[in-house]
């Protein structure tokens, strides 16, 4: 079978509309379009076609329903040996399939017939070759997440391998070899676990090994635990006769005795060097201080003449300073006067403006203070129009409404009335004479009939009384004529009208007052639409602005506008004048104050020069005395120093009097402490001795010994049966494997070219439970198929289904291989590479690959139809 079109109406996002993919070539096809183009739904929607009844209404249909609701629409147009063919579905509603023939039209099935025949063009439906090459969007491996589509998956491909391979039973050698192999696994099952563990007798066998070789260890550690309190207690003897001797002793006590009296001598030459190196540093801060005063009295000599340098320039800066501050100042007071004299002539000309602009404004006031006089008396009329006719319209109930009702209540009366006149009784009468016929008295005419609506009694002078009875209306058609009749005066009395007449009459009137009430809103609304009390406020404000209006003559505004441009730019301009006055008086002020303040400082500095430098006449005798003090400081340091340096040239090494006290100390309390010790140890050892001598533990260890390899024994027999059974096993198995090697050699043959194009002299291990693979083998080491890489997973999942196609083709059963989104995972090379793999087996299979990656799959050749969506 070969798709050639696909054709979804009404399918998820394609609400009322029909999508198409028409072109599909006999190789690769590729339909590459962007994320959310609806890809998927297509991928979803050929599932659907094939394998899903058109009856069912499970998840998988329910998705694909567009939000809109409706009934979903799927045709696929297909190739086979037979001809070309059209599928087709519709579900959810009037739901239906149907099988016609290419190109003419020609139904062939319908409805159950329909799926039988698809059935048999797939080969048993989801669990057939379809549902084996078909791959959605996001699996990456080899198998569904359901385990019922798994194990229909598993069976398709155990028939798919078992057809080809020749013979199925070569899976696993036969009936007999499955026999054996249950009873070695039965004789294993007490000693040993699938997983290799020991269990039963065996396990037994070495947990009492484990605890006599526990018992044993115990014993031996305690025979050979006597025999060395033995050798312990013989040292601990030697060891404490060694530390009691007299000799060693008395020389252990002359030594820490001399330790301490070097030490101490150690510690008096130390004070010595201490106090000397205090004297040492004291002559040296009198040495420094005098050499300090020196520095500072010759500092302070030349501070003093730098100081009077800088007081008598400063004085001469402060008197240019002053004078130039003096002149600023003048030239700042003429440009205020100036700017005072531009502001009062501004001034004047803005007050004259504001004057003659008050003016005009007070003259448009008094025009709009009269145009609004007359909107308010025309508002008000309108106003008291109004409320005239909504008091019409208050006082007649004669609406429009009520007119219909009124109508149609006369009409019913009238109807009732023409409907009693055709069934009544008349009499019509003709006089030869003078005589007359009565009713109730009164003669009956004889121009017009008369009509009797009851039961009436005539007087026949000079002969008698005749009463007729009429089968005229009934009592229920009375009372129905009664009720409409009520019904219908009541409706005339609410609004005062005995007549239908009069109601027209009434109705006219409310509805002439109506169109009187709406006429005079609507000029109320124009003349006040925010209320007349508004106008009357806008009013009082219109003749409170025009309070001031006179006749006089005004004059020009532009003139006084000019004039106060005119002034105002002269106030301007003398305001420049004056900032410029103002900053440089203030940068005159600045420099004489800090001239002051230079001149100021100057002059502290020059008196405290002076105070350092003392009075003129004791400066030289002064200078004498410091450098006397300077020479004899520098005298008695040198004296200081050298005493200090031969105190430290004849010092002892304190650090090694100390130690050599410390070893004669810690020697002393060492063999102290030690002989405590063995002492101790001795004791102990004494104890132990006799504790063990009394138990006969040397016996008890050789019992333990024998037991010990009497369970051994019986352990060994254990492992040798089950070694026997496990290479018995592992026997049967290779046996085992060699068959299944044969079972899968046809899909290895057609997975080897491919895998090669991959992974080069890689190959694939099956499993023999799943019938998948298991293992990839390469650079001569095998890695478990989960241990792979997604993208690695994925690109041998896909030439796994590529080469299960192969197997179908050579059965002569063609099935499009079709991938949604896959390789997605693959890396640019590795997908080139796939590119390659789907092309060789595209030669003689066709292909239909979806895919959003379309930069990508560039690179893949094959046909690539447009995706066509039209309005239904």
């Amino acid at each position: 079978m070969k798709l050639r079109a696909l054709h979804l109406t009404n399918v998820r996002k394609f609400t009322g509309k029909r999508a198409s993919i028409t072109g599909i070539g006999d190789g690769i096809t590729v339909v590459s379009e962007a994320n959310e183009f609806g890809k998927s739904t297509f991928f979803d929607a050929i599932h659907a076609l094939f394998f899903e009844k058109y009856s069912a209404t499970g998840r998988a249909v329910k998705s694909l329903q567009p939000y809109a609701g409706g009934a979903v629409e799927i045709a696929a147009e297909v190739e086979t040996d037979a001809g070309h063919f059209r599928i087709e579905k519709r579900f959810l509603s009037r739901k239906a399939a149907r099988i016609a023939r290419l190109p003419e039209g020609t139904t062939l099935a319908q409805d159950d017939e329909a799926e039988r025949w698809i059935a048999a063009l797939l080969g048993t439906g989801r669990e057939g070759p379809a549902g084996l090459l078909w791959v959605r969007q996001g699996l990456v491996g080899l198998e569904p997440d359901s385990p019922k589509e798994k194990s229909q998956l598993m069976e398709t491909r155990r028939d798919l391998l078992s057809s080809v391979a020749g013979e199925i039973d070569a899976m696993t050698g036969g009936r007999r070899m499955d026999r054996v192999m249950r009873r070695v696994t039965d004789r294993l099952a007490p000693i040993l676990t699938k997983t290799g563990r020991k269990t039963g007798p065996w396990k037994a066998a070495l947990d009492e090994i484990e605890t006599l070789e526990c018992t044993l260890a115990g014993l031996n550690a305690q025979v050979a635990t006597l025999d060395q309190a033995l050798v312990d207690r013989k040292q601990a003897e030697a060891s404490l006769k060694r530390l009691d001797d007299v000799d060693a002793k008395a020389r252990r006590d002359a030594s820490l005795a001399a330790a301490k009296a070097a030490l101490e001598k150690a510690r008096a030459h130390a004070g010595a060097v201490t106090a000397a190196r205090q004297a040492r540093d004291l002559a040296a801060l009198t040495a420094k201080g005098a050499q300090s005063d020196l520095d500072s009295f010759l500092s302070a000599l030349e501070a003093l003449q730098t100081a009077e340098k800088r007081e008598a320039q400063s004085t001469a800066a402060l008197a240019d300073a002053a004078d130039e501050a003096t002149r600023q100042k003048s030239a700042l007071d003429r440009a205020q006067r100036h700017l005072k004299t531009t502001i009062d002539t501004a001034t004047g000309a803005r007050r004259a403006l504001d004057a003659a602009r008050r003016q005009s404004a007070a003259r448009a006031a008094q025009t709009e203070a009269a145009r609004l006089d007359t909107q308010i008396a025309d508002a008000e009329a309108a106003l008291g129009n109004r409320d005239a006719a909504r008091a019409v319209m208050r006082a007649s109930p004669a609406t429009a409404e009520w007119l219909r009702r009124a109508e149609q209540a006369q009409d019913a009366v009238a109807k009732l009335e023409a409907a009693a006149q055709t069934r009544a009784t008349t009499l019509s009468m003709a006089y030869a004479g003078a005589t007359r016929i009565t009713r109730n008295g009164t003669d009956l005419p004889a121009d017009r009939p008369v009509t009797l609506d009851g039961e009436t009694r005539l007087e026949l002078p000079g002969i008698g009384t005749m009463t007729i009875r009429p089968q005229n209306m009934d009592e229920a058609g009375k009372a129905q004529l009664a009720k409409a009749k009520a019904a219908r005066d009541a409706l005339f009395s609410e609004a005062g009208a005995a007549t239908l007449q009069d109601s027209r009459a009434l109705a006219a009137t409310r509805s002439e007052a109506t169109a009187a009430t709406d006429l005079a809103q609507a000029i109320l609304d124009t003349l006040a639409p925010d209320g007349i009390e508004v106008l009357r406020a806008a009013k009082a404000d219109a003749d409170l602005a025009a309070a001031g209006a006179h006749g006089d003559a005004l004059p020009p505004i532009a003139e006084l506008e000019a004039r106060v441009s005119e002034a105002e730019q002269a106030q301007e301009a003398a305001q420049r004048l004056l900032d410029g006055a103002d900053t440089d008086h203030a940068r005159a002020r600045d420099a004489l104050m800090k001239a002051q303040a230079t001149a100021e400082a100057a002059q502290h500095a020059l008196d405290r020069a002076r105070t350092d430098a003392g009075p003129p006449e004791i400066r030289e005798s002064r200078r004498a005395e410091l450098l006397r003090s300077q020479a004899m400081a520098d005298e008695a340091l040198t004296t200081a120093d050298a005493a200090l340096e031969t105190l430290i040239a004849a010092a002892p090494d304190m650090q090694t009097a100390a130690a050599e006290l410390q070893r004669a100390e810690d020697a002393v309390t060492a063999v102290r402490s030690e002989r405590a010790q063995v002492a101790e140890r001795l004791a102990a050892l004494l104890s132990e001795i006799r504790t063990h001598a009394g138990n006969g533990i040397e016996e008890r260890r050789d019992e333990a010994a024998g037991q010990l390899d009497a369970a051994r024994a019986i352990e060994a027999g254990f492992a040798r049966q089950a070694a026997a059974l496990t290479r018995l096993k592992a026997a049967l198995e290779a046996e085992r494997d060699a068959a299944r090697e044969t079972y899968f050699g046809p899909v290895q043959e057609e997975l080897k070219p491919l895998l090669s194009i991959l992974h080069g002299d890689a190959a694939l291990r099956f499993d023999g439970e799943n019938l998948l693979p298991a293992g990839l083998t390469r650079d001569h080491a095998e890695e478990a198929l989960e241990d792979l890489s997604g993208g690695t997973k994925e690109q041998i999942a896909i030439l796994t289904r590529l080469a299960f196609a192969r197997l179908f083709a050579r059965q002569d059963r063609h099935i499009p291989i079709i991938l949604d989104d896959a390789l997605v995972y693959s890396d640019d090379s590795r997908i080139i590479r796939m590119f390659t793999a789907l092309t060789r087996v595209a030669q003689d299979q066709q292909i239909l690959v979806f895919s959003c990656r379309q930069l990508a799959f560039q690179d893949l050749g094959g046909a690539r139809p447009a995706v066509e969506v039209a309005d239904v």
